[in-house]
C-alpha cells in the first residue's frame, strides 16, 4: 500500500491503538475479535473472571451505572420495564484520531438468568444491533462471553474503518471486565468496622 508521511504516520497511530486495546486487563487474558462480512460487523470476546456470577451479573444489569465505568458512553437510562424486557436509551460516541462518531441506541433488552442477556436495536445508529452476553460458571468464578451482530448507519472511513471498530468494542469489553474485577476486589475486602 503506497501512502504518504502523513497518512502513513496516522495508519500507523491507529494499529498501535488498536494494539493497545488487545492488552490485558491485570490477571484476565481477554480473546476478542471483530470482522466484517458486507454490510455486518461481527464481535466475539471472552474472559474467565474470578468473580462470582451473581456479581457480574449485576454489573451487566446495572445499565444505568455503564457511563460511569464505560468511557464511550455519556447516558444510559432505562426507560421502561415489561414482559418483553427491558428499553434501555444509550447516547456517546466513538472513534480515535481524527474520526468521531456520535451514537445513539434504544435497545431491547431480554434478561434470562442467572446466565443470558441478549439485547437489540430498536432505533438509533444502527440498521441492526443484536448482542448477547453469556455467563458460565468455572470452577470458583466465571466465564464472560459476548457475540454481536451490528450494521450501523453511519459509514465508516475506508481503509481504517475495522480497526476503529476494533479498537472501541474491544475498549468497551475491557471496561466492563474492569468494573467486574473492581467491584469483587471491594466486594472481597474484610469487614472495616466503623469507626
Amino acid at each position: 500500500m503506497n501512502c504518504n508521511g502523513v497518512s502513513c504516520v496516522i495508519l500507523a497511530l491507529v494499529v498501535l491503538a488498536a494494539g493497545a486495546a488487545h492488552g490485558q486487563t491485570a490477571g484476565s487474558e481477554i480473546n476478542f475479535s471483530a470482522t466484517r462480512e458486507g454490510e455486518f460487523i461481527f464481535a466475539e470476546a471472552r474472559v474467565d473472571l474470578a468473580a462470582a456470577p451473581a456479581l457480574a451479573w449485576a454489573v451487566l444489569t446495572d445499565y444505568e451505572a455503564y457511563p460511569r465505568f464505560i468511557s464511550t458512553m455519556r447516558e444510559s437510562k432505562v426507560m421502561s420495564r415489561g414482559p418483553a424486557g427491558t428499553v434501555v436509551e444509550q447516547k456517546g460516541s466513538f472513534g480515535f484520531l481524527f474520526f468521531s462518531q456520535e451514537i445513539e441506541a434504544r435497545m431491547l433488552v431480554a434478561e434470562f438468568p442467572p446466565n443470558s442477556i441478549v439485547a437489540r436495536s430498536v432505533g438509533g445508529s444502527f440498521r441492526e444491533l443484536l448482542g448477547r452476553y453469556e455467563l458460565l460458571p468455572v470452577g470458583a468464578g466465571v466465564r464472560l462471553s459476548y457475540t454481536g451482530r451490528l450494521v450501523p448507519e453511519f459509514g465508516l472511513p475506508p481503509l481504517i474503518g475495522m480497526s476503529i471498530v476494533h479498537y472501541a468494542l474491544k475498549k468497551n469489553f475491557t471496561e466492563m471486565v474492569d468494573e467486574i474485577r473492581r467491584r469483587d476486589a471491594l466486594a472481597r475486602q474484610p469487614f472495616k468496622a466503623a469507626q
